[in-house]
């Protein structure tokens, strides 16, 4: 999945010379936090939050009549982090974590064509995780070897169950990796005993529904409980 999937197209700027009251307004009405400056080609130039805008609008004090009003030149972040539409979603995330910030301009032609905020993506991680859904979670534990992803689909398919989603991560050390499965048309029982049994396989965590949040008790077979 890529940025342009789930980026705000169009998105509302300002200008530096822009009066902060009127950008803190825009903020407030369109339910927004973050507002990509431009310049007048629409190259991006800065970005201004609604909070860095409140904290400077209540401690800022009168330009006076005859001086020239506020701009959002003297609030915005001109060292403006930005991605193109074509960027993949987990590297836009990454960026956000490593800039501790929460929204990314984007720019195609070296022009502002979106924005993407971490909402957003939170949005489509939980979609593409399957939260919420009525899917059975299943977390399991491998030897960290080639085939065992192959294996273990190929059991969930002799039984009926489509997935839905497969996230893989590492289990303390090389020698382990996890998978996070999501899937349908198949009964747990059926699930269960279709993959127990695969050399190496440990079953950690089943979750079925979008009902009350209760992980479902582990038969003896499956191995021992763990937090996924």
């Amino acid at each position: 999945m890529f940025v342009r999937d789930c980026m705000t197209r169009d998105p509302i700027t300002v200008r530096p010379e822009s009066d902060p009251l009127a950008a803190l307004t825009l903020l407030k009405y369109g339910g927004f936090h973050h507002l990509p400056v431009t310049d007048a080609e629409g190259r991006p130039v800065g970005i201004v939050s609604r909070a860095d805008l409140e904290v400077f609008l209540q401690t800022a004090g009168s330009p006076g009549v005859l001086k020239r009003q506020h701009r959002v030149a003297q609030v915005m972040r001109s060292d403006v982090v930005t991605v193109g539409p074509d960027c993949p979603l987990e590297e836009a995330a990454s960026l956000m974590v490593r800039h501790r910030i929460g929204s990314l301009p984007v720019v195609e032609h070296e022009r502002v064509t979106g924005i993407i905020t971490k909402t957003d993506i939170l949005k489509q991680f939980a979609a593409l995780l399957g939260g919420a859904s009525h899917s059975l979670r299943l977390t399991v534990q491998v030897p960290n070897t080639p085939g065992q992803l192959a294996e273990l689909a190929r059991r969930v398919a002799g039984c009926g169950g489509n997935i839905t989603s497969i996230v893989a991560y590492d289990a303390a050390g090389s020698e382990r990796i996890r998978f996070v499965l999501r899937v349908e048309d198949v009964a747990l029982d059926g699930l269960l005993a279709a993959v127990v049994d695969q050399p190496g396989l440990t079953v950690l965590h089943v979750w079925c529904g979008d009902g009350p949040h209760v992980p479902i008790p582990l038969p003896a077979a499956a191995g021992p409980a763990a937090a996924p």
